[in-house]
């Protein structure tokens, strides 16, 4: 598929899915970075040295975080 024939379609959508699109290229254009990149990698070393919790940790934090 083309940018012509990507942006024809994209004319056709409403303002929701046109908004839905556009949060998912800045998410794509975000995950390319290098910033993102370094800090994946940060996070990873960080995990690989034991900073890191358990499923059933992640699973009480998040259970007590009010829904909004």
């Amino acid at each position: 598929m083309s940018v012509k024939e990507i942006q024809a379609e994209l004319t056709k959508m409403s303002q929701q899915e046109q908004a839905d699109v556009a949060r998912f290229l800045e998410t794509l254009q975000e995950t390319h970075s290098p910033e993102f990149r370094q800090q994946l990698a940060q996070r990873h070393r960080e995990m690989d040295a034991g900073r890191k919790i358990s499923e059933a940790d992640l699973a009480r934090i998040l259970s007590a975080k009010p829904t909004a």
